[in-house]
């Protein structure tokens, strides 16, 4: 028992800890809320997001609400919610839930100005999402998801803008 005590208290002196993820400059660029138009699954989309600290600042959670209108003017809601955390310089994980009743990891790296959060499992399904900011209130969202072959085919983009 002492032993495992020991071991313990080493690990948490070896694992580099955040004291708060607020820190990462930008998981910082994304907070707040953001809204605009485009496309998912074919037809028109209004996307509302919202990126905000919770669990006493140690994750950056986004919250995604998606309305969209086929060609034959039905309409349907997605909600998703993603709990980020740093990983390293410019990496990122999380996990995934959503309105379908999925769950699946993701692993994210900072591109320049984009975030690239590579989802899902071979299990599963396996797709990407990046959030690229084009300036502090402009973002461009694509979703892409991972085919058989190997290639992505996007089955979603929207622009977004900080309210």
């Amino acid at each position: 028992m002492r032993r495992r005590i020991l071991l313990s208290l080493l690990l948490l002196l070896l694992v580099p800890a955040y004291a708060s993820s607020q820190d990462d400059k930008f998981l910082k660029r994304l907070q707040g809320e953001w809204e605009g138009d485009g496309t998912a699954l074919g037809g028109a989309a209004r996307l509302r997001i919202k990126w905000e600290w919770v669990l006493d600042n140690k994750f950056l959670r986004l919250s995604l609400r998606s309305e969209m209108s086929a060609a034959d003017g039905a309409r349907r809601l997605f909600e998703g919610q993603a709990y980020y955390r740093p990983s390293g310089v410019d990496k990122y994980v999380a996990h995934w839930f959503d309105s379908r009743g999925v769950t699946f990891p993701i692993k994210a790296q900072l591109d320049g100005s984009t975030l690239v959060a590579w989802w899902g499992t071979p299990e599963t399904e396996e797709g990407k999402s990046t959030y690229q900011l084009i300036d502090e209130t402009t973002m461009e969202i694509v979703d892409s998801v991972k085919l058989k072959d190997g290639t992505f085919r996007e089955f979603g983009r929207a622009k977004l803008t900080r309210r």
